[in-house]
């Protein structure tokens, strides 16, 4: 099974540590936890490579970093401080920063800021640090690890090449399972299981439903025919997964048709095969976040069609940025200006939605932006309507 080195931890803390000392933060306070489809802990986990858990990371720019979890667990060789924290996780972090004589000057707190700032870094913590070392100068620096995640290293990608062969994998088990009159459990059961077998992470999400008036597969929690529901002729399945390969997110949106889609439902396909097709088209190192949008997006509006989420987003071990925009979550605005950089890996997957809101659907994989344009990271996926 493939692994992560020593050398690739070096990299990575070398990475950051140069920002931090540009920044002139002596030390970072790393928050992690499994919330949010496990994206919550990226941050903690691309410092410390560390499987499945919750806690904190304390990352000095000098001397060895300590890692503070529930039961003070140590299951990666990137790190050799290994302690346990609960109940009063802070009375542990700040023992270490007097161990480090970091009582003053600038300390960063990962977990403020971002897309997933408010879901971020708890509040009692902050608060019982900020009063145990009221001479420290603590600082939002979410993004200084951020920023460093977003460029992939040869590693980093091998681990969504490996992710993507379990996704075209468990693409598969599904045609070969949603048949009529075959409940919906089974099915769901069904990918779970082959992404598993396949050495994909646990938890990985799953986001399904399936009907004849269906618009994202996120509504499927929400369906109240979900479940022992059978499946039958002429129902659409909508599917978007996360194939996590050593908390690497290869995310699939893949749409089924059980039987021929009518001409409605192909239609709207064509339109988001297009739209994919343009922004592949499109995507290169130097065009903004902003060229990108359009492109993908005029596509779909050209049609006669709306979008009610992200036309794309980045990828790694989480959704990350850079982000398209987001009609259905107003408040967020992207950062057109933001220019695609080679080694950025990015989820293109165009929402394509009736002017009415009842049927829609999305296509995509993992995409990495090359020095000169693109590639899908999956060998055999393909935009195509899936027939069961």
């Amino acid at each position: 099974m493939f692994t992560l080195s020593l050398e690739e931890r070096d990299r990575r803390w070398k990475r950051v540590r140069e920002a931090m000392e540009k920044r002139g933060v002596g030390c970072l306070i790393v928050f992690g936890t499994n919330g949010f489809n496990r994206n919550l802990g990226a941050n903690l986990r691309y410092l410390s490579n560390v499987v499945v858990t919750e806690g904190y990371f304390v990352f000095p720019l000098e001397r060895e970093p300590t890692l503070i979890t529930f039961f003070g667990r140590l299951d990666t060789p990137w790190v050799t401080d290994a302690r346990a924290g609960h109940p009063s996780y802070s009375k542990v972090i700040s023992d270490r920063l007097r161990e480090l004589r970091l009582e003053t000057g600038t300390i960063g707190i990962v977990g403020l800021s971002g897309f997933f700032g408010e879901l971020g870094f708890p509040h009692a913590t902050f608060m019982s640090l900020a009063g145990n070392f009221p001479g420290a100068d603590f600082k939002d620096a979410t993004d200084i690890v951020e920023e460093a995640r977003r460029i992939k290293s040869a590693a980093e990608i091998r681990c969504f090449e490996l992710g993507c062969a379990a996704g075209e994998k468990a693409i598969r088990a599904t045609v070969d399972t949603a048949k009529i009159g075959v409940k919906d459990r089974e099915v769901q059961a069904k990918i779970m299981d082959t992404l598993f077998r396949n050495d994909c992470d646990p938890g990985s999400m799953l986001l399904y439903c399936s009907g004849k008036e269906i618009s994202h597969a996120g509504q499927g929690h929400d369906n109240p025919r979900l479940g022992p529901r059978p499946l039958e002729q002429g129902d659409v399945i909508l599917m978007e997964f996360d194939a996590r390969y050593l908390g690497y997110v290869a995310q699939f949106n893949q749409p089924y048709s059980v039987g021929e889609p009518n001409k409605e439902w192909r239609e709207i396909f064509n339109v988001a095969s297009e739209a994919f097709n343009n922004g592949i088209n499109t995507l290169r190192p130097g065009i903004t976040v902003g060229e990108l949008d359009q492109a993908v997006l005029s596509t779909i509006k050209g049609a006669g069609y709306t979008h009610r989420n992200p036309a794309f987003h980045g990828l790694g071990l989480s959704l990350e940025g850079p982000i398209g925009s987001f009609p259905v979550q107003s408040p967020y605005k992207p950062f057109t200006s933001l220019r695609i950089e080679s080694g950025m890996i990015l989820e293109i997957e165009p929402h394509v939605v009736t002017p009415d809101g009842k049927k829609g659907l999305t296509t995509g994989c993992p995409v990495l932006v090359t020095e000169t344009g693109s590639r899908l990271l999956s060998n055999t996926w393909k935009p195509e309507f899936k027939i069961t």
